[in-house]
């Protein structure tokens, strides 16, 4: 292809006479080619130095989609086809607050689901995957606003949150996926949250045992670290239920609306802002947070916290690199004129002293070398 003037190659891409194998890697023109004829495999600094702004908005649409940026759906531009009659779906998805299957079944677009419609109702028996996982992260919304609303003292609202959450984790427990785990550990959460009782305690355990209650996932399936997490509870409540003291707090991470576990810079963050924004009882609530997660990290605490979520990487977004980013993308437009005259001549006779010389080698008569003048100047070139 470098042998033939540019516009006559653009001539024979629009005509369908050009295959990708016929790039070399080595070509000055490999990018552009690329573009014309594989445009998916030209990545984000090639079409930067193609200057190709029109795919670099679409891939953007695509990754800022994949990232829950539902902002993109009022700012996208250059969209194909198929991203137009997405990006529509989408508005209907944020207009009705429900979420068809055919959008839930493409994993990347979760993110953008859930900011679209975060209270949308899920059949979690149909749409297992999506379905789990929405409503895992939406029980755990719930009740993280619930101890924010309790250190605020809105009771009306922390009650109505701590509500919400039981409602999905009930309609969630049963299902067959290691959501109904993170729902039923989350009920056990509750049931002994605010009580002192010991029957509080006899059913979060029942609740939590290996058997459990109702049906669900075995708990020797469940990925990651969730066995051992859900063991780890289950001991938290034996202990609390053998020595129970007044003041313990179940999980101060969760007080703080910090991951379990999380590095004393992030945690500290958060109880400062707090502490700041509480009046004296409120403030004084997440100090004991502080202090619970002071002294588990010096290594003294006598009960640890209470973990939930159990596998909290799996119900982390999707990866954004799991997007079609390139996929479908179209050819880019040519950038040069139609070839002129001379430009035809050129490229027709090259095509025939192409086919003299392979008559020659098929017969075994030596062919004349080739002695060809330079390109003409390619004044229709890009």
């Amino acid at each position: 292809m470098d042998s033939l003037p540019l516009p006559v190659v653009d001539d024979l891409i629009d005509d369908g006479h050009v295959s990708a194998s016929a790039v070399r890697d080595d070509s000055d023109r490999r990018l552009y080619l690329q573009a014309r004829l594989t445009p998916s495999r030209v990545d984000m600094e090639g079409l930067r130095e193609l200057g190709w702004t029109d795919e670099q908005a679409r891939r953007e649409f695509r990754f800022r989609l994949a990232c829950g940026d539902i902002a993109v759906l009022d700012e996208a531009h250059a969209l194909t086809d198929e991203q137009r009659r997405m990006a529509a779906a989408l508005v209907q998805v944020r207009s009705t607050g429900r979420i068809p299957s055919d959008l839930s079944a493409q994993k990347w677009l979760w993110p953008a689901l859930e900011r679209l419609a975060p209270q949308a109702p899920v059949n979690l028996r149909r749409d297992k995957a999506f379905g789990s996982w929405y409503v895992v992260r939406r029980m755990h919304r719930s009740l993280r606003a619930a101890h924010r609303a309790e250190l605020s003292k809105d009771s009306k609202r922390a009650d109505s949150l701590f509500n919400h959450a039981r409602n999905d984790a009930n309609a969630l427990r049963e299902v067959w996926t290691a959501g109904g785990w993170e729902a039923k550990n989350l009920i056990a959460y509750l049931l002994v949250l605010n009580s002192s009782k010991d029957e509080a305690y006899e059913q979060a355990l029942e609740m939590i045992s290996p058997v459990g209650l109702g049906g669900g996932l075995r708990e020797d399936q469940l990925p990651g670290g969730g066995r051992v997490n859900l063991e780890h509870n289950r001991e938290v409540l034996r202990q609390l239920q053998r020595h129970r003291e007044g003041d313990h707090v179940l999980n101060p991470y969760l007080v703080l609306d910090a991951p379990d576990g999380a590095p004393t810079e992030l945690w500290k963050g958060k109880w400062r802002t707090l502490r700041r924004a509480l009046d004296e009882d409120g403030e004084a609530m997440v100090n004991e947070a502080k202090d619970a997660i002071q002294v588990r990290e010096r290594g003294r605490a006598l009960v640890e916290p209470f973990i939930l979520p159990l596998m909290p990487q799996k119900w982390a977004n999707p990866a954004v690199d799991a997007a079609p980013t390139g996929v479908g993308a179209p050819s880019m437009p040519r950038r040069t004129a139609p070839p002129t005259r001379q430009e035809q001549d050129y490229a027709r006779d090259r095509a025939a002293w192409g086919i003299v010389r392979a008559a020659c080698q098929n017969v075994g008569l030596p062919a004349e070398a080739e002695n060809y003048p330079p390109l003409p100047p390619e004044s229709s070139d890009q």
